[in-house]
């Protein structure tokens, strides 16, 4: 007979498998403080750009205050199209845009067009993609490898091996862990580091299969996990 599964998995778990709601807006004029934080993706790369709204006319343009990093100023050309992403109210909104201009003094000021259609996705009801990605967890029973095997904007389930008198056996429901990974870092780039609470737990003989759920994410890598899963959808 195979052995005898033991799962430990509560019924809120299950909810956020629900598949995400996407809606679009148009012609609605933008409810967005000056100082919020942007992500900007110039179209036909997976480079992702830090910036902040310090200015807009509604229906007309926004003012980005960018980072003026090595050749960003080629690559923003009159014209160039870019995509916008934003957090407010636990929504993910979205749109496209074309580059009106910039300056660099006195500091790096980019215009881009005032989007005419808007795409939210609610936070709380999460994608999931399937993955088999190396990773570890840190906890208070130390440091283990495991295999990250799916992900989404609020959580993933991680898989780890473990030996008969493993620590980390006595992990239980609400524990605080740090999972280290790279599914999104840039190339060269230090290792992701999420601070997550456990949510689910299974054993399989050896096996441990975790069921995290992220806590205190930045804005930045909130935007750059949505941005991560709309890249890997599309090729699923």
């Amino acid at each position: 007979m195979p052995p005898r599964t033991a799962t430990t998995e509560r019924p809120a778990e299950r909810a956020t498998e629900r598949a995400m709601v996407t809606r679009t807006r148009n012609g609605h004029a933008l409810d967005l403080p000056l100082g919020t934080r942007m992500l900007l993706n110039i179209a036909g790369t997976k480079e992702n750009l830090s910036s902040e709204l310090v200015g807009l006319q509604h229906f007309e343009y926004l003012i980005l205050k960018m980072p003026l990093v090595p050749g960003i100023r080629a690559r923003l050309l009159n014209g160039e199209m870019v995509t916008l992403r934003y957090i407010a109210g636990g929504t993910i909104f979205g749109f496209k845009s074309q580059v009106l201009n910039h300056i660099v003094k006195p500091g790096f000021l980019l215009f881009v067009d005032y989007p005419d259609a808007m795409e939210q996705v609610d936070l709380r009801q999460h994608r999931r993609v399937n993955c088999l990605l190396p990773a570890a967890v840190h906890g208070r029973h130390g440091v283990y490898k495991c295999i990250l095997l799916d992900l989404s904007e609020g959580g993933c389930k991680v898989s780890l091996e473990l030996q008969r008198d493993d620590p980390i056996r006595e992990t239980a429901v609400d524990d605080m862990l740090v999972l280290q990974c790279s599914f999104f870092a840039a190339e060269g780039a230090a290792q992701t580091t999420l601070s997550c609470l456990v949510k689910s737990i299974s054993m399989d003989g050896n096996r441990m299969q975790l069921g995290l759920k992220f806590a205190d994410l930045s804005t930045d890598t909130q935007l750059e996990l949505s941005t991560y899963l709309d890249n890997v959808s599309c090729l699923l």
